[in-house]
């Protein structure tokens, strides 16, 4: 059986089209978890789940116990349901992959067995790796790559019927990453008290994730990009007065970027307006920004920026750091940028 997307299974779930062995892996467990539920959301009313749902872990279990529990026949229902939670957990004695391989090949037809195998994949060069890919429903759950996250970050909340304004957007996913799971918390908090229909803001975001709209990386990027002196030292000393508002690995990412972009602008400014955000893989509407902060900034003074981001990258990690704090750097990496 061919490794399906995260889209046509979760259809095929919803519309109560189900096989008999699901095994979901992969790095990123949010859409673990997603299959994971909706299974259960879906497999069974709740009556049914009294008698024949049952939800195991792999560190507490052996092969034998699993394939008993497989093998039984449901109560009063078509079917019944067995998730296997921390599959990750479960050993694969020689013996034991043996049993694991006999029911593969020959699963209970009444019985949903699901494997929720996070933080990595089976080994694919091993008999089980192999055939779990042949006889079961096979997800691979793979991290986004940042420029992917606010596109989800949009989907997600259009599916809830809710908007979210650019710049937002930008900002939440520049704090929170690319962990799909605490980022739908983040946004399960954002919507807890508004109407379908309403915006995510800016000062959504400042009050409920505790993200300052006024002292925070892309405002740091916008006032180095303008080379607003005051706003840059107003910043960086609200990043010394609170750290981890402002971690200095969290900012030099975030200055590489920026700045990349603007490298990025300079070598493709002729192109039309569209194309080119698509090459900078921003929005149309930061374009202006980037436009001018190429005027403050050309390639020979980007050399110079990427350059110092480099050292203070070095710095930050100990190498000839001369002991300055993190907040410190900062003010001397700014100052540098700027002259």
């Amino acid at each position: 059986m061919a490794a399906e997307t995260f889209e046509s299974i979760a259809s095929d779930i919803k519309n109560r089209k189900f096989a008999p062995v699901y095994f979901f892996c992969g790095e990123e467990s949010f859409f673990i978890d997603a299959l994971t539920d909706l299974i259960e959301k879906y497999a069974l009313n709740e009556m049914e789940k009294a008698f024949n749902q049952t939800i195991v872990y792999g560190k507490d279990l052996n092969a034998r116990q699993i394939i008993e529990t497989a093998g039984r026949l449901p109560m009063m229902a078509e079917k019944q349901l067995v998730i296997i939670k921390e599959a990750h957990a479960l050993s694969f004695k020689e013996e034991e992959e043996k049993q694991y391989l006999n029911y593969l090949k020959r699963p209970v037809g009444s019985t949903i067995l699901v494997f929720a195998w996070k933080h990595g994949t089976p080994d694919g060069r091993k008999s089980f790796g192999k055939e779990i890919k042949k006889s079961a429903v096979y997800f691979e759950s793979k991290p986004l790559y940042a420029n992917q996250v606010a596109p989800w970050v949009k989907s997600w909340l259009t599916q809830r019927k809710y908007k979210i304004e650019e710049n937002a957007t930008d900002l939440l996913v520049e704090y929170l990453g690319n962990d799909l799971t605490v980022v739908a918390n983040e946004l399960e908090k954002l919507i807890i008290n508004k109407q379908p229909g309403a915006t995510i803001t800016l000062d959504d975001i400042e009050n409920g994730v505790g993200i300052s709209k006024e002292y925070n990386v892309f405002e740091l990027n916008n006032a180095l990009a303008n080379k607003d002196r005051t706003k840059t030292y107003q910043i960086a000393n609200y990043f010394v007065a609170n750290p981890k508002n402002g971690p200095l690995v969290l900012i030099l990412g975030t200055l590489q970027g920026f700045f990349t972009k603007v490298f990025l602008y300079h070598l493709n400014k002729n192109l039309p307006e569209r194309d080119l955000a698509g090459v900078l893989k921003v929005s149309p509407f930061f374009i202006k920004d980037y436009r001018s902060a190429a005027g403050n900034y050309s390639p020979q003074k980007l050399e110079q920026v990427f350059n110092t981001l480099e050292e203070f990258d070095l710095r930050s990690k100990g190498v000839n750091n001369r002991s300055l704090k993190e907040g410190e750097l900062l003010k001397e990496m700014v100052t540098r940028i700027l002259n």
